[in-house]
């Protein structure tokens, strides 16, 4: 009962991070669809938001894969 509690904790977080990196993606898209300029802190901060995202949806994935396995 545990493990599927946890599972569906783990589920339920690689759903809100998938969320969070589609609307990075967004702002990005927006962004250069405009073609504004933005400062490069701006592009630096928006780089490592995407990046960061990506390595948490990774390292949530590889925990859930054991579960789906098993």
């Amino acid at each position: 009962m545990g493990n599927n509690n946890n599972f569906n904790k783990l589920q339920q977080q690689l759903c809100e991070l998938k969320l969070e990196e589609r609307r990075v993606h967004a702002d990005i898209t927006h962004l250069v669809r405009k073609n504004s300029t933005i400062d490069f802190y701006q592009a630096q901060k928006l780089n490592a938001m995407r990046t960061g995202l990506k390595s948490k949806i990774k390292t949530v994935e590889a925990r859930i894969m054991p579960n789906i396995i098993a």
